[in-house]
């Protein structure tokens, strides 16, 4: 099988809220359908379409470059949804594209409660799959790291007042454009220092930088939900945390003592479940696409 496989979900989000995972989940997608007989191939030659396009409440095809893709091929349309901060209405073109979608995935049942309640989804042609997460081995000769890392583009105060006052080493990685070699890149950073920190819930509840921590030996601190917290290489805050709740997660994550770096989970992999949604995905009847030429 032969998939077009479309990013519409820009290299940097006009609110600088682009999810640090998606270069991740979209280098581990490539990589595992293909490992699953599913290729890679332009437009035209492709027989179905996965696009990954971002709720942030922005147009998500802007230039129209990404809709010429999609009408180059003939077969199915499948739109994987990623979540992004903010208090935001879905967007008009994201809308657009879900009403020509054949199918639609989501990751979190947030978010799928959220798109179902603004009346974007149809029961019928949407399905709730865990993203895919790279599979990595850590760094023999890696040191021991120091200080935190912080994925997104600032600090919000309470956790610059809790780094500040902590006086603990802090990087800042912005979100990640490039697909390919991602997850190695975040490896060399992960691995420079002690733990990770993730400052929205939106970035936090798919699971795939927990993951990526949990393969490295490293702490995660972030706003999560339950799934998260019961992780014990995870130390979550509310989302409207105050530089105490920061400071107290910090200093528990700074303490903790972790069983190492492990390896990737072998349960059932999500992977799996794409493509099998991939597999059997067919043209609806009424769907509003015209045939490509």
């Amino acid at each position: 099988m032969k998939l077009s496989f479309v990013d519409l979900s820009r290299a940097s989000a006009p609110s600088g809220c682009r999810p640090p995972a998606i270069s991740l989940i979209r280098e581990a997608t490539r990589a595992g359908l293909e490992a699953r007989g599913i290729r890679c191939a332009p437009p035209a030659e492709a027989q179905l379409t996965l696009v990954d396009v971002l709720d942030d409440g922005a147009d998500p095809d802007p230039a129209g470059r990404g809709c010429a893709a999609i009408d180059a091929c003939d077969g199915p349309l499948i739109v994987r949804v990623h979540a992004s901060p903010g208090a935001h209405p879905p967007a008009a073109g994201l809308r657009s594209l879900l009403e020509r979608a054949d199918g639609v995935i989501l990751s979190t049942r947030s978010h799928l409660v959220r798109l179902g309640s603004a009346g974007l989804l149809e029961a019928s042609r949407t399905d709730l799959i865990a993203p895919a997460v790279p599979e990595l081995s850590p760094t023999p000769e890696a040191p021991s790291g120091s200080g935190v890392l912080v994925m997104g583009e600032q600090l919000p105060s309470p956790l610059e007042q809790a780094v500040g006052e902590l006086a603990l080493g802090c990087s800042l990685l912005g979100p990640d454009a490039q697909d390919a070699g991602s997850a190695r890149r975040l490896q060399g950073l992960v691995e420079q220092h002690a733990a990770v920190v993730l400052t929205d819930t939106e970035f936090a509840e798919d699971g795939v930088i927990a993951e990526v921590c949990r393969q490295l030996g490293r702490t995660l601190i972030a706003p999560g939900s339950v799934d998260l917290a019961s992780q014990p290489h995870c130390f979550t805050v509310s989302a409207s945390a105050a530089s105490q709740d920061w400071i107290r997660a910090l200093v528990a994550a700074r303490d903790a003592v972790l069983p190492g770096a492990l390896p990737a989970l072998a349960e059932s992999s999500p992977l799996d479940r794409l493509a099998r949604v991939l597999s059997r995905a067919k043209r609806r009847e009424d769907c509003p696409r015209s045939s490509a030429a």
